[in-house]
């Protein structure tokens, strides 16, 4: 073999070196590939005897063509040839396994290279094994970064956790931590922490750093948990140099009988603002509903009162009227019998009319009703113009109508009375008036007082005046 190398040319020899250069690194990346994602000890100790193997020849190579014969042949033609047999034995025992490459092609390359065969073949069967072996190594190489981007592996699953928005870490049995996405590494490093420490020293650091403390029950126990592991099985809330908020989460897992230890960090820093936000909303809302509670109440004593006023002026209004009339009937002695039916029909209809609801009858009944009392006591009662079209400022006419009729029943002598309703473009107007003399003198009792009351309470307002005649004057808006 070595008079072989001594009679390559050189163009033949710097073809061989890089053939061999660029086999030996294909092999290397081959090597590890199998060691550190497939785990398999077979298919690494065949591909690290083939990358010794093209080693050897890149070495032999290069010596040959700088012209040096200084330690080109430690191992000569026969022990070379039994390295190369061992070499073959690692990939026969390989061949029968399911592996992701063929073998085969490989081994026939290196059975070319056997020295018996090298010494037969002559030059072109090295360089051609060499180019066949180098060739296929390499697409082998291309096929496992194909597998590397496309199938499942540990770069991948690492890939694929450096892609979650929560940091994730998880550590043996012994504290090693074996696996930590780029999440949590940023955090820790945020925490002046290393992922290299040991996790029984950096969940002591993270406990030590913990602004609150969660006791959460455990997904995973073993037989013979310590203290310290059960108040290890807690949740804790952090707070980074950033400003954000996050839940660290402690939880054991088994593999046969292997124990595990994972460490979740969750980014909660946006819910603990909407939590916060939700707080305050509750706080706010909470005052809000204190305050409708006292305006809930100031309202039903409002209501309360304004119930009892109208209940009192509606009770004046019935029986200051009947009073009145029974009044006139007693001043003028009169002691006709349909007079007297008259006012036997008033009196007998008296609870009715206590609890009758006087929005429900319309304005022009009541005022019909009122002309019709007013003849049966002989009051002449002259009313000209028409009520508001609007049936609730009829009613607040319609009340100073009859709390005028009982006035003049009871402090006057006067047996007529003139009634002018009118209106312009901004109010209407009731004025009432009767030239009786006034026997005593007016005040605002009961009648008067809820009469102004319910005025200003539309709008309108009242004006009382004795000079020269006793005259009511009643104004209402109208409607924009």
């Amino acid at each position: 073999m070595s008079t072989l190398l001594f009679s390559l040319s050189l163009g033949q020899l710097a073809t061989g070196t890089a053939l061999m250069i660029i086999g030996s690194l294909a092999a290397c990346l081959l090597t590890m590939s199998q060691w550190f994602i497939h785990r398999r000890a077979i298919a690494t100790g065949f591909l690290v005897s083939v990358t010794i193997l093209l080693s050897f020849y890149t070495w032999a190579f290069a010596i040959t063509i700088i012209h040096s014969q200084a330690g080109i042949f430690i191992l000569n033609d026969h022990h070379f040839g039994w390295f190369v047999l061992v070499c073959l034995g690692l990939g026969a025992i390989g061949v029968g396994r399911t592996y992701r490459y063929t073998l085969l092609p490989l081994m026939i390359a290196l059975l070319f290279l056997l020295p018996p065969v090298i010494n037969l073949g002559g030059v072109w069967v090295v360089l051609t094994a060499g180019a066949f072996s180098t060739s296929w190594l390499c697409v082998q190489v291309w096929r496992e970064w194909q597998l590397l981007m496309h199938d499942l592996s540990p770069f991948s699953v690492k890939e694929a956790l450096d892609r979650l928005e929560h940091g994730v870490l998880f550590s043996d049995s012994r504290g090693h931590n074996k696996l930590v996405n780029l999440r949590m590494e940023r955090l820790l490093s945020s925490l002046n922490l290393s992922p290299l420490t040991r996790y029984g020293t950096l969940g002591k650091q993270l406990r030590q750093l913990a602004t609150d403390k969660i006791v959460i029950g455990d997904s995973y126990s073993t037989p013979a948990k310590s203290e310290a592991e059960v108040s290890e099985n807690t949740s804790f809330r952090i707070d980074d140099s950033q400003g954000k908020t996050w839940i660290l989460r402690r939880t054991q897992i088994s593999d046969k009988h292997r124990y595990f230890t994972q460490l979740i960090a969750l980014d909660v820093t946006n819910y603990m603002t909407l939590s916060q936000k939700l707080s305050d909303e509750i706080n706010d809302l909470q005052a809000r509903q204190k305050r409708l509670a006292k305006e809930t109440v100031r309202l039903e004593k409002a209501l309360t009162s304004n119930l009892v006023l109208q209940t009192r002026c509606s009770i004046h209004d019935v029986l200051s009227q009947r009073i009145s009339f029974v009044h006139r009937f007693l001043e003028d002695g009169v002691a006709d019998g349909e007079r007297l039916l008259q006012l036997q029909r008033l009196l007998a209809n008296l609870p009715t009319d206590l609890t009758h609801n006087r929005q429900q009858i319309p304005a022009s009944v009541w005022l019909n009703s009122l002309q019709t009392l007013a003849s049966a006591v002989k009051l002449d009662l002259q009313i000209e113009g028409q009520l508001p079209t609007d049936e609730h400022k009829a009613h607040l006419f319609l009340r100073v109508l009859r709390e005028a009729i009982t006035n003049v029943l009871i402090h006057t002598t006067a047996t007529e009375m003139q009634v002018k309703l009118g209106q312009d473009t901004q109010k209407y107007c009731l004025e009432i008036s009767n030239p009786g003399t006034v026997s005593s003198p007016v005040s605002y009792g009961t009648g008067l007082s809820g009469l102004e009351a319910r005025l200003e309470a539309a709008g309108g307002c009242l004006q009382v005046l004795t000079i020269p005649i006793f005259t009511l004057k009643a104004y209402l808006p109208k409607p924009r």
